[in-house]
């Protein structure tokens, strides 16, 4: 078996951390991860691991087996120790890792220990996946994060098995990555959502994120609250703008594009543009040259509207700039258009 990657342990407050928050955690029950199996999960479930919000803590809240608990938990006086396998919701590289033990204070798993697998789901069900250690045994601290940074990014890999040694809680597991597509859908006429996160997408920069962040732009479906979209403060200012910049994970010829403002009714952005750029970082420096894909148009409360681009069809894009006048909300961005690459 080869050795674990490097990595480093770091501080919540540092700027790797920050860093770290800016990619994609690939274990998101909003990415459409899962539990395949786990060995117990006797006071509370390991699909906790997987949810978006923080842990929170009930203190009167109680189950017919004993302390409700936001995260994953399981018997004590464990002889071996637990695990649980996580499937991924998209195949990726993994950056680093949070692993949390918030609200577990006397109960928490003393030690942790994180394999990884590329193998379909039914070699996972069938037990012949090859798992490799990519972070060894790590003692974990009641009630805190606990984030490691690689030195360099994984392989790709599709399924965690996390080992609880030898049993307790653990409240949050988050995987920060990117992924990497297995495959690209294409609808009826041909288009792509180069945007989409399930293509590699992702949202590297934006003014303001007070009240939910612009990386739900990018998620499968239409969301279920207005929380799981992107919105902003008010804004007090004679012409202010907000704006967030998205990383096509498929570079190419935008044609159509759709912003949703589902759930949100009384703070859409009753003005929006879409602009492009091609750079080769991830985030586009201060002095890009930004090329207008949709201009100013209106929008509408709970709805989706849908555009034909008036931008250059012979510009492969690599980023796009989303801009909402003065400020507001918005569930989704969908960017279609034909792959560079084809």
């Amino acid at each position: 078996m080869s050795a674990a990657p490097s990595f480093r342990t770091v501080q919540a407050d540092s700027a790797e951390v920050a860093a770290l928050k800016g990619k994609t955690n690939l274990a998101s029950i909003s990415l459409s991860s899962k539990i395949i199996s786990f060995t117990d999960e006797f006071f509370a479930e390991a699909s906790n691991l997987l949810k978006d919000e923080e842990a929170v803590f009930l203190p009167e809240e109680f189950t017919d087996r004993g302390k409700w608990m936001d995260g994953w938990e399981t018997k004590r006086h464990n002889k071996n120790y637990d695990w649980a396998i996580i499937q991924l919701g998209y195949a990726g590289v993994i950056f680093g890792f949070d692993v949390d033990t918030s609200h577990f204070t006397g109960n928490h798993a003393p030690v942790v220990s994180i394999e990884a697998a590329n193998a379909t789901e039914e070699e996972i069900r069938a037990g012949k996946a090859q798992f490799e250690e990519i972070l060894p045994k790590v003692n974990m601290n009641p009630g805190s994060h606990h984030y490691f940074v690689y030195e360099a990014p994984t392989k790709v890999y599709t399924h965690l098995r996390l080992n609880n040694y030898p049993d307790g809680g653990i409240a949050r597991l988050r995987v920060y990555g990117q992924v990497v597509p297995q495959s690209v859908v294409a609808s009826a006429d041909g288009l792509v959502d180069l945007a989409f996160v399930g293509n590699g997408g992702r949202a590297v920069a934006c003014s303001n994120q007070h009240f939910c962040s612009p990386s739900n732009l990018v998620l499968p479906g239409r969301g279920k609250t207005m929380g799981d979209g992107w919105e902003t403060r008010r804004s007090r200012t004679p012409n202010h703008s907000d704006w967030a910049i998205l990383k096509l994970g498929i570079p190419g010829y935008i044609e159509k594009v759709e912003f949703d403002t589902k759930q949100f009714c009384g703070n859409f952005p009753p003005l929006v543009t879409l602009h492009g750029t091609v750079s080769s970082e991830d985030t586009p420096a201060d002095d890009a040259k930004w090329t207008e894909v949709i201009g100013g148009v209106p929008l509408t409360a709970d709805a989706q509207h849908y555009f034909d681009s008036t931008g250059p069809k012979d510009v492969a894009f690599t980023h796009v700039k989303f801009t909402m006048y003065p400020d507001g909300g918005i569930k989704r961005i969908r960017i279609n258009g034909r792959p560079a690459s084809n």
